[in-house]
């Protein structure tokens, strides 16, 4: 049973990562460089300064919203398929909004939302393109959607802005694969959906820690999924595929709907 209240997080890097990528988006999107409440936590916000609304789709119990919420001062949404996982982020974060839903059908109007947050969960869905579809729907334009799970280990330092010029064919290729992400792929698939990819962050120092954190507390990768199913209802990672650690890797992605 997972009882560190601290970080309840299930995916590498934490909420630490959680927020310095967040904190990214919002000064590498031209739309909110402009604006006080990029760097600025709830305490010291303008009165007139209206909350950015951030949706986290896959939120499990709500722990990155949270901290989200206590550092930047968001409105904050989370939308989940896991129903056990709502009714613990509901008992744990009321002043939250939380939807028991299909990534890929949310209750939201069109460019509702400034900013978009899918921390290890498209490699579970299964139709993740249908999912970023919707996301985009909802997301405003120029607004920030931010993207992050395992991938394909890639020795290229990846910790800059990259600009996709379409390598792969967007309509037919598959963007998970395995149970990690296709960077080229969802890359060359955001750009037809007309979102810009604006920098990407390879994570793999957060992910080695987040494997050695496993085998110290759980013993092995399917004990931790055991035991984070037990605890919050769900899981970031696909209990089915087996994880080669030596070929693995963990990266942020963030886009912006032009």
């Amino acid at each position: 049973m997972i009882t560190d209240t601290k970080d309840l997080s299930l995916h590498p890097g934490g909420t630490e990562l959680t927020k310095n990528v967040f904190r990214t988006a919002m000064t590498s999107t031209e739309s909110f460089r402009d604006k006080k409440v990029t760097l600025m936590t709830e305490k010291r916000r303008m009165p007139e300064e209206k909350p950015l609304k951030i949706l986290d789709a896959g939120c499990g119990i709500g722990t990155s919203l949270a901290a989200l919420k206590e550092e930047f001062g968001i409105e904050a949404f989370g939308i989940d398929s896991s129903k056990g996982s709502i009714e613990k982020a509901k008992e744990l974060h009321p002043d939250i909004s939380f939807a028991y839903c299909d990534a890929s059908y949310l209750p939201y109007n069109e460019e509702y939302f400034d900013g978009i947050l899918s921390e290890c969960m498209l490699t579970l869905l299964p139709d993740p393109k249908d999912a970023i579809c919707e996301w985009k729907r909802v997301l405003k334009t120029g607004g920030f959607m931010i993207i992050s799970g395992l991938c394909e280990r890639d020795t290229k330092d990846l910790d800059y802005a990259f600009r996709s010029s379409l390598p792969y064919d967007a309509k037919t290729s598959v963007i998970c694969k395995n149970g990690l992400i296709d960077k080229e792929a969802l890359r060359s698939y955001a750009q037809y959906l007309g979102l810009v990819s604006v920098y990407e962050k390879d994570c793999r120092e957060e992910l080695i820690s987040y494997m050695a954190d496993t085998i110290m507390d759980y013993g092995s990768l399917e004990e931790r999924i055991k035991k984070e199913q037990e605890a919050t209802g769900s899981s970031v990672l696909d209990c089915s595929v087996k994880y080669d650690p030596k070929k693995i890797s963990y990266i942020a992605m963030i886009f912006k709907k032009s």
